[in-house]
């Protein structure tokens, strides 16, 4: 082989290598998200079998409550009642329609810490959300929001311990930006490892982007209602719930 030779087929290697780098770089489709109103914005990931809606919530524009109706009913109901932006169902309940683990909406503690290790408490302080382990929160006067359910997704990112059971989820988590992220899926049951790597997986990747997130009750309870001008979602839900969370404007 004459060095000419040589030289071309040198050039030839690293043109192709090159093309194979350009390929095994690409990725998915960034995540795209619809602005609806100041502080809020709305996506639908695509998954194999149906949907999951995400919501991000700026807390300096927003702020979210629990909404404890006398009985239980339905998030739109809840929402609509309340004027909110977005409502979705909250944490787990007796049969009885009683609320349970910890609650705290306004600075007021509506239902006690319940001593279940493997839940995880997500709460609002000072416009900063935060998502602790059932044995290392404490309660503050600083506190204006809390939720306890289980199991926690992400905790700085990592994901624990999960078990495989698949059903209807809802979840609430924050990115690094301590914007909340709310999600709910729609006709398609997930693990929660599963919907933990897709709330994880970086937006440039088309995911979520969260640091840390805990999952609400779901399958059977699992809905969510909003309008907000001309954009509704409304997923409706056979079950009453005992309570939902809100996102209200400050303004």
């Amino acid at each position: 082989m004459t060095e000419s030779s040589h030289k071309l087929r040198r050039h030839t290697q690293w043109i192709i290598l090159g093309m194979l780098f350009i390929v095994g770089c690409k990725t998915t489709a960034g995540t795209q998200w619809q602005h609806l109103a100041p502080g809020l914005d709305y996506t639908a990931l695509d998954l194999e079998a149906g949907k999951l809606h995400a919501f991000k919530i700026d807390l300096k524009e927003n702020h979210l409550a629990l909404l404890s109706p006398s009985q239980p009913s339905s998030v739109k109901e809840m929402g609509i009642n309340a004027g909110a932006l977005l409502t979705v169902n909250a944490g787990f309940f007796t049969p009885e329609g009683k609320p349970l683990g910890l609650r705290i909406n306004n600075g007021e503690q509506l239902f006690p810490l319940k001593p279940i290790s493997w839940w995880g408490v997500f709460y609002v302080s000072k416009t900063t959300p935060k998502l602790s382990s059932f044995n290392n929160f404490n309660l503050s006067n600083d506190i204006e929001f809390a939720i306890q359910a289980g199991p926690r997704l992400l905790v700085d990112k990592i994901i624990p311990h999960l078990k495989e059971n698949v059903d209807n989820r809802t979840a609430i988590g924050y990115n690094q930006n301590n914007e909340v992220i709310i999600v709910v899926s729609e006709g398609a049951a997930l693990t929660t490892v599963q919907l933990a790597n897709i709330l994880r997986r970086p937006e440039k990747n088309g995911g979520l982007g969260c640091v840390y997130a805990l999952n609400l009750d779901g399958g059977s309870s699992t809905q969510i209602y909003t309008q907000v001008g001309d954009f509704v979602l409304d997923i409706p839900s056979f079950r009453a719930v005992a309570d939902g969370i809100a996102v209200l404007s400050r303004s």
